[in-house]
């Protein structure tokens, strides 16, 4: 599949060691781009849903990458959560029991998105 690089970053080829540059366009395999994708290094420039079920949430939930996409899936009749790849980053090691909150929220506000976290002080 087909990138587009956001920041750099350095990765092994067989010839060599690259250092991929912000707006460049790679073409990685699925497994070798979920960690930068993660990471916010690089984005589909295809148009991609990916369906995953969660063990917290115990549900299967839909992962866009904007809000655009979130449009189109829900106009294909998808009836889980949808959430974007910038949510995902935000929600990310948050609590089980607020995780499962606002998946509840996604699931009965469907047009709804996370824009803010802001973490419990200890």
């Amino acid at each position: 599949m087909k990138y587009q690089v956001l920041e750099a970053f350095k990765v092994r080829t067989s010839q060599g060691e690259m250092e991929p540059q912000p707006g460049q366009v790679i073409t990685l395999p699925h497994d070798k781009a979920i960690r930068l994708l993660n990471e916010g290094k690089i984005t589909p420039i295809e148009r991609v849903a990916y369906k995953v079920y969660s063990e917290i949430l115990q549900a299967y939930l839909w992962i866009v990458d904007t809000d655009q996409d979130m449009h189109s899936l829900r106009s294909q009749e998808v009836s889980e959560a949808i959430y974007t790849a910038d949510e995902i980053r935000k929600l990310k090691g948050g609590e089980k029991d607020s995780l499962k909150a606002i998946h509840q929220v996604k699931e009965v506000f469907e047009d709804s998105h996370v824009d803010e976290v802001i973490k419990k002080r200890s």
